[in-house]
C-alpha cells in the first residue's frame, strides 16, 4: 500500500490519518501520526490517549525520554494495537505488540502555546516503525509504502 502527499509549505510536517485499535482495552479512535525520522520510537499521543480514555494507571510504566519540550513517561500498552491505514480504496493494518503512550512533563520554560502544539500532537511515526517502510520525499511531495 502506498500513502502519498503534499507537504503543506505553511507547516512543514508530514502527517498521516490513522485509525487504531487497543485490544486489551477495547479502545478505539483516530487521529494523525506525525513522520519524524528523528524519533528513535513510535507512540501514541497524550492527546490521543486522553481523547480515547486511556487510563495511564493501568500500563506498564517503562522509564523516561527526552521529549520535545522536556521529559516524558512511556507507558507500554500490553497486549497488541492495531493501527489501520485507508487510502486510494485500499487498507492495511499494522499490529503492533506492546505499543507506546506517552506523557509529557514539561519544563517551566516552554511557552503555554508550544505547550499546545506539542500536546496537539496524535502520535508520532519513529524510525522502530518506519525502518520497515519504504520513506520518500521529493520537492513537496511524499511517498510512504507500508
Amino acid at each position: 500500500m502506498r500513502i502519498t502527499g503534499t507537504i503543506p509549505p505553511e507547516d512543514n510536517r508530514i502527517l498521516v490519518p490513522v485509525e487504531f485499535k487497543i485490544d486489551a482495552f477495547k479502545l478505539k479512535g483516530s487521529t494523525e501520526f506525525f513522520i519524524d525520522t528523528g524519533s528513535t520510537i513510535s507512540f501514541i499521543g497524550e492527546s490521543t490517549a486522553r481523547k480515547v480514555g486511556l487510563d495511564y494507571s493501568k500500563l506498564l510504566n517503562v522509564g523516561t525520554s527526552a521529549g520535545i519540550g522536556g521529559q516524558a513517561d512511556l507507558y507500554e500498552i500490553d497486549g497488541f494495537t492495531r493501527l489501520l491505514f485507508e487510502f486510494d480504496n485500499q487498507q492495511k493494518e499494522i499490529p503492533r505488540k506492546n505499543f507506546l503512550v506517552m506523557k509529557h512533563e514539561f519544563c517551566e520554560h516552554v511557552l503555554p502555546d508550544n505547550r499546545k502544539k506539542i500536546l496537539g500532537l496524535g502520535g508520532i511515526f519513529g524510525m522502530d516503525l518506519l525502518k520497515g517502510w519504504k520513506f520518500s520525499i521529493i520537492h513537496s511531495s511524499y511517498s510512504l509504502e507500508i
